[in-house]
Protein backbone atom coordinates (compact mmCIF):
# COMPACT_ATOMS: atom_id res chain seq x y z
CA UNK A 1 0.00 0.00 0.00
CA UNK A 2 1.41 3.37 -1.02
CA UNK A 3 2.16 6.04 1.56
CA UNK A 4 -0.45 8.76 1.01
CA UNK A 5 2.04 11.34 2.28
CA UNK A 6 4.05 10.74 -0.90
CA UNK A 7 1.13 10.91 -3.34
CA UNK A 8 1.94 13.30 -6.18
CA UNK A 9 -1.10 15.55 -5.47
CA UNK A 10 -0.04 15.82 -1.83
CA UNK A 11 3.53 16.71 -2.81
CA UNK A 12 2.04 19.49 -4.94
CA UNK A 13 0.05 20.50 -1.86
CA UNK A 14 3.24 20.77 0.20
CA UNK A 15 4.73 22.96 -2.54
CA UNK A 16 1.64 25.19 -2.41
CA UNK A 17 2.13 25.69 1.31
CA UNK A 18 5.82 26.51 0.84
CA UNK A 19 5.03 29.05 -1.89
CA UNK A 20 2.34 30.68 0.24
CA UNK A 21 4.71 30.98 3.21
CA UNK A 22 7.38 32.53 0.97
CA UNK A 23 4.79 34.94 -0.45
CA UNK A 24 3.66 36.24 2.94
CA UNK A 25 7.27 36.38 4.13
CA UNK A 26 7.87 38.94 1.36
CA UNK A 27 4.52 40.72 1.43
CA UNK A 28 6.11 44.15 1.05
CA UNK A 29 7.69 43.12 -2.27
CA UNK A 30 4.52 43.37 -4.36
CA UNK A 31 5.74 41.66 -7.54
CA UNK A 32 7.26 38.71 -5.65
CA UNK A 33 4.22 38.32 -3.44
CA UNK A 34 1.87 38.39 -6.42
CA UNK A 35 3.89 35.79 -8.37
CA UNK A 36 4.37 33.42 -5.42
CA UNK A 37 0.78 33.68 -4.17
CA UNK A 38 -0.75 33.30 -7.63
CA UNK A 39 1.49 30.30 -8.42
CA UNK A 40 0.44 28.65 -5.17
CA UNK A 41 -3.21 29.31 -6.00
CA UNK A 42 -2.96 27.99 -9.58
CA UNK A 43 -1.31 24.79 -8.34
CA UNK A 44 -4.64 24.09 -6.65
CA UNK A 45 -5.95 23.05 -10.07
CA UNK A 46 -2.79 21.02 -10.72
CA UNK A 47 -3.11 18.89 -7.58
CA UNK A 48 -6.75 18.13 -8.39
CA UNK A 49 -5.83 17.09 -11.92
CA UNK A 50 -2.95 14.96 -10.62
CA UNK A 51 -5.26 13.24 -8.12
CA UNK A 52 -7.63 12.24 -10.92
CA UNK A 53 -4.91 11.35 -13.44
CA UNK A 54 -2.84 9.18 -11.08
CA UNK A 55 -5.86 7.88 -9.14
CA UNK A 56 -4.32 9.23 -5.95
CA UNK A 57 -7.24 10.89 -4.22
CA UNK A 58 -7.01 10.76 -0.43
CA UNK A 59 -8.63 12.28 2.64
CA UNK A 60 -5.27 13.83 3.50
CA UNK A 61 -5.12 15.49 0.08
CA UNK A 62 -8.67 16.83 0.32
CA UNK A 63 -8.10 18.24 3.81
CA UNK A 64 -4.70 19.65 2.88
CA UNK A 65 -6.16 21.31 -0.21
CA UNK A 66 -9.05 22.95 1.62
CA UNK A 67 -6.94 24.00 4.61
CA UNK A 68 -4.31 25.57 2.33
CA UNK A 69 -7.01 27.48 0.42
CA UNK A 70 -8.68 28.76 3.59
CA UNK A 71 -5.44 29.80 5.29
CA UNK A 72 -4.06 31.50 2.16
CA UNK A 73 -7.25 33.47 1.57
CA UNK A 74 -7.47 34.38 5.26
CA UNK A 75 -3.86 35.55 5.15
CA UNK A 76 -4.49 37.67 2.05
CA UNK A 77 -7.59 39.27 3.58
CA UNK A 78 -5.69 39.93 6.80
CA UNK A 79 -3.00 41.63 4.74
CA UNK A 80 -5.62 43.73 2.96
CA UNK A 81 -7.12 44.74 6.31
CA UNK A 82 -3.66 46.08 7.20
CA UNK A 83 -3.25 47.95 3.91
CA UNK A 84 -6.83 49.30 3.82
CA UNK A 85 -7.59 49.95 7.49
CA UNK A 86 -10.82 51.78 6.70
CA UNK A 87 -12.29 48.52 5.36
CA UNK A 88 -10.93 46.21 8.07
CA UNK A 89 -14.40 45.02 9.16
CA UNK A 90 -15.29 43.98 5.60
CA UNK A 91 -12.13 41.91 5.27
CA UNK A 92 -12.56 40.34 8.71
CA UNK A 93 -16.15 39.45 7.83
CA UNK A 94 -14.85 37.83 4.63
CA UNK A 95 -12.42 35.68 6.64
CA UNK A 96 -15.13 34.53 9.06
CA UNK A 97 -17.66 33.89 6.28
CA UNK A 98 -15.21 31.84 4.19
CA UNK A 99 -13.99 29.73 7.10
CA UNK A 100 -17.38 29.17 8.71
CA UNK A 101 -19.17 28.25 5.47
CA UNK A 102 -16.57 25.60 4.58
CA UNK A 103 -16.47 24.21 8.12
CA UNK A 104 -20.26 23.91 8.20
CA UNK A 105 -20.25 22.21 4.80
CA UNK A 106 -17.85 19.58 6.14
CA UNK A 107 -20.19 18.96 9.09
CA UNK A 108 -23.15 18.69 6.69
CA UNK A 109 -21.18 16.29 4.49
CA UNK A 110 -20.40 14.02 7.44
CA UNK A 111 -24.00 14.21 8.66
CA UNK A 112 -25.36 13.19 5.25
CA UNK A 113 -22.72 10.49 4.72
CA UNK A 114 -21.15 11.99 1.60
CA UNK A 115 -17.43 11.74 0.81
CA UNK A 116 -17.04 15.45 0.09
CA UNK A 117 -18.52 18.68 1.42
CA UNK A 118 -19.21 19.51 -2.23
CA UNK A 119 -21.60 16.56 -2.58
CA UNK A 120 -23.99 17.29 0.26
CA UNK A 121 -27.56 18.10 -0.79
CA UNK A 122 -27.53 21.50 -2.46
CA UNK A 123 -29.72 24.16 -3.98
CA UNK A 124 -29.68 24.43 -7.76
CA UNK A 125 -27.38 27.46 -7.67
CA UNK A 126 -24.87 25.49 -5.59
CA UNK A 127 -25.02 22.60 -8.08
CA UNK A 128 -24.11 25.06 -10.84
CA UNK A 129 -21.41 26.61 -8.65
CA UNK A 130 -19.77 23.23 -8.00
CA UNK A 131 -19.60 22.37 -11.70
CA UNK A 132 -15.82 22.37 -12.11
CA UNK A 133 -15.48 25.03 -14.87
CA UNK A 134 -17.74 27.43 -12.95
CA UNK A 135 -16.05 26.73 -9.62
CA UNK A 136 -12.60 27.28 -11.15
CA UNK A 137 -13.60 30.57 -12.79
CA UNK A 138 -15.37 31.97 -9.72
CA UNK A 139 -12.53 31.07 -7.36
CA UNK A 140 -9.94 32.50 -9.76
CA UNK A 141 -11.75 35.81 -10.17
CA UNK A 142 -12.39 35.99 -6.43
CA UNK A 143 -8.67 35.68 -5.67
CA UNK A 144 -7.77 38.06 -8.51
CA UNK A 145 -10.08 40.67 -7.01
CA UNK A 146 -8.19 40.48 -3.70
CA UNK A 147 -4.81 40.42 -5.44
CA UNK A 148 -5.73 43.48 -7.50
CA UNK A 149 -6.54 45.38 -4.30
CA UNK A 150 -3.16 44.34 -2.94
CA UNK A 151 -1.31 45.51 -6.08
CA UNK A 152 -3.19 48.80 -6.30
CA UNK A 153 -1.86 49.75 -2.88
CA UNK A 154 1.71 49.64 -4.23
CA UNK A 155 1.31 50.84 -7.82
CA UNK A 156 1.68 54.47 -8.84
CA UNK A 157 -1.56 56.06 -10.04
CA UNK A 158 0.28 57.11 -13.23
CA UNK A 159 1.43 53.60 -14.05
CA UNK A 160 0.02 51.78 -17.09
CA UNK A 161 -0.16 48.69 -14.87
CA UNK A 162 -2.42 50.64 -12.52
CA UNK A 163 -5.00 51.09 -15.28
CA UNK A 164 -4.87 47.41 -16.23
CA UNK A 165 -5.19 46.25 -12.63
CA UNK A 166 -8.17 48.56 -12.15
CA UNK A 167 -9.88 46.96 -15.15
CA UNK A 168 -9.25 43.44 -13.81
CA UNK A 169 -10.47 44.54 -10.37
CA UNK A 170 -13.79 45.94 -11.64
CA UNK A 171 -14.35 42.87 -13.84
CA UNK A 172 -13.69 40.47 -10.96
CA UNK A 173 -15.49 42.47 -8.23
CA UNK A 174 -19.06 41.31 -9.13
CA UNK A 175 -17.86 37.69 -9.08
CA UNK A 176 -16.18 38.27 -5.72
CA UNK A 177 -19.44 39.64 -4.30
CA UNK A 178 -21.32 36.68 -5.80
CA UNK A 179 -18.96 34.26 -4.08
CA UNK A 180 -19.70 35.83 -0.69
CA UNK A 181 -23.43 35.45 -1.37
CA UNK A 182 -22.81 31.81 -2.32
CA UNK A 183 -21.00 31.32 1.01
CA UNK A 184 -24.15 32.53 2.78
CA UNK A 185 -26.21 30.10 0.71
CA UNK A 186 -23.77 27.31 1.63
CA UNK A 187 -24.35 28.07 5.31
CA UNK A 188 -28.14 27.98 4.85
CA UNK A 189 -27.97 24.75 2.85
CA UNK A 190 -25.68 23.13 5.42
CA UNK A 191 -27.98 24.02 8.32
CA UNK A 192 -30.92 22.45 6.48
CA UNK A 193 -28.92 19.23 5.95
CA UNK A 194 -27.63 19.09 9.53
CA UNK A 195 -31.05 19.62 11.14
CA UNK A 196 -32.69 17.19 8.69
CA UNK A 197 -30.22 14.40 9.50
CA UNK A 198 -29.66 15.20 13.18
CA UNK A 199 -32.99 16.50 14.52
CA UNK A 200 -32.99 18.03 17.98
CA UNK A 201 -34.68 15.79 20.52
CA UNK A 202 -37.25 17.56 22.68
Amino acid sequence: MKNTFLYIPNIIGYLRILLAICAFWQWEESSRFFFLYLTSFLLDAADGYAARYFHQSSELGALLDMLTDRCATAGLLTLLSHLYKEYVLIFLFGIILDGFSHWLQMIAGMASGTTSHKQAGRFKLLRVYYWRPVLTLVCLLNELCFLCLYLLHFLSTQSDWNKLIHIVFYVSLPVCILKQLISLLQIWSSYIIIFATCPIQS
